[in-house]
């Protein structure tokens, strides 16, 4: 999604725009959309629609260095519950080509739980080798 706008007064070691309103600290695209659309209703949070799309795509991996945290664009931004942007952001699996180790998620190397979570099969081994080592060390 072209046409960021990024909040240059302060951005935060995270990433995201700061304001100081009143000696009270807020994000600046949640300010952004107060100004513009009144109060946040309760048990709604604003999301980054530049973020999701760029994340969907493979553009972006998130994290404190994601660009878009920094983006006011008011046609960038909406309310949606926290499930949904939990659900929609680079933390969900279903959203990812890559682990956090960068293991590829293919087909042959997703592990589904009992609970429906689905982890990556490599980064599993790979922990237990290192626990089956740790045991073998201190038997």
């Amino acid at each position: 999604m072209p046409n960021c706008i990024k909040w240059h007064l302060y951005i935060r070691n995270n990433g995201y725009g700061q304001a100081n309103i009143n000696k009270r600290h807020m994000m600046a695209h949640k300010l952004v959309w107060i100004q513009a659309n009144g109060p946040i209703p309760k048990g709604m949070v604003v999301d980054h629609i530049c973020h999701t799309e760029a994340v969907a795509k493979g553009e972006c991996k998130g994290g404190w260095s994601c660009e878009h945290r920094s983006c006011v664009n008011l046609e960038h931004l909406r309310l949606i519950t926290q499930r949904e942007n939990v659900m929609a952001g680079i933390h969900n699996i279903d959203n990812r080509s890559h682990c956090n180790q960068g293991h590829p998620f293919v087909k042959e190397n997703i592990m589904v739980r009992k609970n429906g979570k689905r982890e990556c099969a490599e980064c599993n081994r790979e922990r237990a080798r290192m626990n089956y080592a740790n045991k073998k060390v201190n038997a």
